[in-house]
């Protein structure tokens, strides 16, 4: 490994822990409407699958935004109406491996889960910093293992089977990498969920689709995400391992004097962007003891540093802002 990478570790991690964030100060809302929870997988898989036909279609009235999603877009079983439409449902719920993911979220997610808390209070902190925002319904399911997370225009669905813990089996089984296996675990429901819904409130503006651009969008995600889950560790929201995390710190300067003397930041490749940005083992162009997404990270902490230095900006006002290079420009990012 080039020494670039090396950098003083202690002092960097006493700095880190001496910040606090302003908007972290604020006590999470009380007597709020709540956001709604429907635990759609327990309602699926108490009906008869003998007499689907009248129980399946009372229960998609109850809720027609989602189950068209789920099985149309998650379960892919085809449009209610089809022929063989309840053929194909029947044949799901009765599925050995399905039922079997059914009782391991059972298990795991009992009803008024951990996660059911951290979703309401961060919905909560969600309409006080976004008064007026819409608050989506957020749906949980069963998919097969086959898909965490589905987002529509009033709704957010997590797929709970895809976070019953990094041991589980069925993931090894099914050929899903370790590094994403870590990160498959109940903990990282609630900032994964909170992350997906911001990404529809907040979309990216590609009006200039580099990767600075990228980074920051990013960043402003994460950075949202965290003051939403002010008590979720970065290694939680990141879904970094502490000794990732560690390496970020001690390598910022490293990795913003890399990306600036590859000529990096200012590339519209996508393919180069999508390494980058997205879920890896490791950075692309960084060493393999850097996690993936690092990149992200240092958007992150160029947004951390934008808010430090502009007091009077607020989190409205933060998500307003679509020329990310003027986020750059007025954090005067030096790590």
């Amino acid at each position: 490994m080039s020494n670039k990478w090396i950098v003083a570790a202690f002092a960097v991690l006493a700095i880190q822990g001496c910040k606090q964030n302003r908007f972290d100060s604020v006590p999470t809302p009380k007597n709020v409407e709540p956001v709604t929870i429907v635990r759609f997988e327990k309602e699926l898989f108490a009906m008869n699958p003998d007499s689907l036909e009248k129980s399946y279609s009372t229960l998609a009235q109850r809720y027609p935004d989602f189950s068209k999603l789920f099985t149309e877009g998650i379960i892919r079983i085809g449009k209610s109406d089809s022929p063989d439409f309840y053929r194909y449902l029947r044949l799901f719920l009765t599925d050995t491996m399905v039922q079997n993911a059914n009782r391991m979220v059972g298990n795991a997610f009992p009803t008024n889960a951990d996660f059911e808390n951290k979703l309401q209070d961060a919905f909560a902190r969600y309409l006080y910093f976004f008064p007026g925002k819409p608050l989506p319904r957020v749906y949980t399911y069963i998919s097969g293992y086959n898909l965490s997370l589905a987002i529509d225009d009033s709704l957010v669905a997590v797929g709970l089977d895809r976070y019953l813990g990094k041991n589980t089996i069925q993931y090894s089984l099914m050929g899903i990498p370790v590094y994403l296996q870590r990160k498959m675990h109940p903990g990282k429901v609630p900032s994964d969920v909170m992350r997906a819904w911001l990404y529809s409130a907040f979309p990216f503006n590609d009006s200039i689709n580099n990767l600075l651009c990228n980074m920051i969008y990013e960043g402003q995600i994460m950075y949202l995400t965290k003051r939403m889950l002010p008590h979720q560790p970065d290694t939680l929201i990141f879904g970094f391992t502490p000794q990732q995390h560690k390496w970020c710190l001690n390598n910022e300067a490293a990795m913003w004097t890399h990306l600036i003397e590859n000529k990096l930041l200012f590339t519209t490749n996508t393919v180069d962007i999508n390494k980058m940005i997205n879920d890896a083992p490791f950075t692309s162009g960084f060493p393999q003891e850097s996690p993936g997404r690092a990149v992200v990270w240092v958007g992150y902490r160029i947004v951390e540093r934008f808010m430090e230095r502009n007091k009077n900006i607020d989190l409205q006002a933060l998500m307003k802002i679509k020329n990310y290079q003027d986020i750059l420009n007025m954090a005067k990012y030096k790590p």
